[in-house]
């Protein structure tokens, strides 16, 4: 009996690793780049791999290290990353329906790791009835600890790396994006939010809307999501 809890514990373990591994390959150098980036602004390890363990989201992490650069004020930081992460607010109401027969400590475990790129797998996964908390919350460690990791190696290469660009370390988050939106948007409910998504978000950029494209696009996106799905669900 104990075997055979350990054998599913350990299958589940790998379920998750498993589908962790193209995030991880899509974020090592993402990670690198952050590294590089506060070890030339000049953060101490420990606050740059502080940031990472307890933050432990990416587009802040490069906002508020660039911002303390410019000598910004810790209040314009803190409610910059606010803004900037409230998005998470919105993706855990959508997933927190799947989640009502977890106790409060794993959903609070949960929620502390959950990432854009595990958002959309976490999604796929619920819907598709896999609702495991171990294949979980091995997805998300394994990309905490990776990110974590990578955020090491690029700042002990942060000396030695004068131009992380001519390496295209800037463009694998993008791509790795990109391939994740394809995978989402295999029904037409994705696909809608997806492209709303996208629209407003272009919109916003040659606006000048700054990091509020990120918040308000994913809310559109969201809400043209939900109305389309509420529509089609009224016409069967």
């Amino acid at each position: 009996m104990q075997s055979k809890r350990t054998i599913q514990f350990l299958f589940s373990v790998w379920r998750g690793a498993k589908q962790a591994l193209p995030i991880i390959l899509g974020i090592l150098p993402t990670g690198m780049a952050y590294g590089i980036l506060a070890q030339q602004t000049g953060l101490s390890f420990w606050l740059t791999l502080g940031m990472s363990l307890f933050v432990f989201a990416g587009a802040s992490q490069f906002m508020a290290v660039s911002m303390m650069y410019n000598a910004v004020g810790g209040g314009a930081i803190i409610g910059a990353t606010f803004m900037v992460n409230f998005r998470y607010v919105l993706m855990s109401a959508a997933i927190a329906p799947y989640l009502n027969n977890w106790r409060i400590w794993q959903r609070a475990l949960f929620g502390g790791m959950l990432t854009d790129e595990t958002f959309i797998l976490h999604s796929l996964n619920f819907r598709s009835g896999v609702i495991d908390f171990i294949s979980s919350i091995a997805l998300n460690s394994s990309l905490y600890f990776a990110w974590a990791a990578s955020n090491i190696v690029g700042y002990k290469l942060g000396a030695m790396i004068a131009n992380p660009e001519a390496w295209g370390l800037d463009f694998a988050l993008p791509a790795m994006f990109v391939g994740l939106l394809m995978t989402a948007c295999k029904d037409k409910t994705g696909a809608v939010a997806a492209i709303v998504g996208g629209v407003v978000s272009v919109c916003l950029h040659f606006l000048d809307a700054g990091n509020w494209a990120v918040f308000f696009a994913a809310l559109a996106g969201a809400t043209a999501g939900i109305c389309f799905n509420t529509k089609e669900g009224d016409t069967q």
